[in-house]
């Protein structure tokens, strides 16, 4: 009896992996993020439901491409922040960082209101504020990330959806009282996130650091990516400026297909990103081929290319809701995330100045190509976004895949 009696104590239904499965923390995260993207969309909807293709959502949505636009300086402040996360950062730093993020969003702002008059005056220094804001997010971020506490940190990373969906919620008396609550919201966000993780910054591990570099030292790459930022900040002015001046609605279902491409980058890329800062930091650099792109070849690439090109040129439709030029958001949409997430790999464990002048060139050569195609009144606003969102990324992960140590390089034949 005893024995029959351990025997039901440790049988195999006692101790099952299903009863003893706990969801890892990338996965409880990419919850977490699934939830915000569920908001995203939903605070999408709420906008256009309100405002739908019209002259005011365009309006909206050009105000809003400020705040975007900015945070574009973002990945080179990540970057830089995810190679400093040995060290110390002193007053001078963080001086320069702040007095630079003010610089670039006020001159954003302006360059703006300089290419669409219309621009509402009042809305440009929330916007130009709320970029700002977000930059600064980006260069404080990844040290939280690193130090934790990983879920809660996330969970400040995902929250603006959260709390802009619930702003929008509040009755508006009109459609212009809702669009400058859209704008608020914006700025409202990153503050809170802001807050949010200078309380977290108690409750995580303080590893120790190394003294703070030098202004010089610290930010030794971060001017080479500053201007591969300002060709991807060009490339977005002329792309957007040229659809808000097509027909109503252009811009804005352009706008909106490229927030359905971020999001799904948030939920996945960005999650899987996070949950790795701390063991790319340590030198491991490990990643699926899958999730890299170090699977294509040459061929691949170009094959990709070309095919987005012709498709480009020769489909006309007047769809609002896919256009030719948000096709080419989904067309490469893998190329741009795969990029995301083998750049920064490398940049986490060391700091590769060479491919960082190589991108930034990269960058310039995607913006002077979309000015020049620009000016030229046949060419589809489609093969703009097709240099932007194809070509840039297919070379970029050329560039990354020929640097050494970043994992076999292209084979030609491929």
């Amino acid at each position: 009896t005893q024995a029959l009696g351990t025997s039901r104590m440790t049988s195999p239904s006692a101790t099952s992996p299903r009863q003893n499965w706990k969801p890892s923390a990338y996965q409880a995260a990419v919850v977490l993020s699934g939830l915000s993207a569920v908001f995203g969309l939903g605070r999408e909807v709420l906008v256009l439901r309100r405002l739908g293709f019209s002259a005011a959502n365009d309006a909206l949505q050009l105000t809003l491409s400020i705040t975007y636009t900015i945070a574009l300086l973002g990945d080179p402040l990540r970057l830089a922040a995810l190679n400093l996360l040995q060290r110390r950062l002193g007053p001078p730093i963080w001086v320069a960082v702040i007095s630079g993020i003010a610089m670039v969003a006020i001159l954003t702002a302006l360059l703006y209101r300089a290419s669409a008059p219309a621009l509402p005056a009042s809305w440009l220094p929330i916007a130009g504020a709320a970029g700002g804001a977000n930059l600064l997010l980006a260069w404080v971020l990844p040290r939280r990330q690193r130090s934790g506490p990983f879920l809660r940190v996330h969970f400040v990373t995902v929250m603006p959806n959260i709390l802009i969906v619930a702003g929008l919620f509040i009755p508006a008396a009109s459609d212009e009282e809702f669009a400058r609550r859209v704008v608020g919201l914006f700025v409202l966000a990153p503050v809170v996130q802001l807050s949010a993780l200078a309380v977290l910054r108690r409750f995580g591990a303080q590893p120790t650091l190394a003294p703070s570099p030098s202004i010089l030292e610290g930010f030794r790459g971060m001017a080479w990516r500053t201007v591969g930022a300002a060709g991807g900040q060009a490339s977005q002015l002329l792309l957007r400026t040229a659809l808000a001046a097509s027909p109503a609605g252009a811009l804005t279902a352009f706008t909106m297909t490229l927030r359905v491409t971020e999001t799904m980058r948030a939920v996945f890329v960005d999650t899987f990103i996070a949950s790795r800062v701390k063991r790319w930091a340590a030198g491991e650099r490990g990643t699926s081929p899958a999730l890299n792109g170090s699977w294509l070849g040459r061929a691949h690439l170009v094959t990709a290319a070309v095919g987005a090109l012709g498709l480009a040129v020769v489909w006309t439709s007047t769809s609002r809701w896919l256009s030719p030029a948000s096709a080419m958001l989904l067309i490469g949409a893998y190329l741009v995330l795969a990029l995301r997430v083998r750049y920064q790999s490398l940049n986490t464990s060391e700091q590769p100045i060479r491919l960082v002048k190589q991108m930034a060139g990269l960058e310039i050569a995607a913006a002077f190509a979309v000015g020049v195609l620009s000016a030229a009144p046949a060419v589809p606003l489609s093969v703009l976004a097709w240099v932007i969102y194809v070509v840039r990324p297919a070379a970029g992960l050329g560039l990354v895949a020929s640097y050494p140590g970043s994992g076999a390089p292209l084979d030609p034949e491929a």
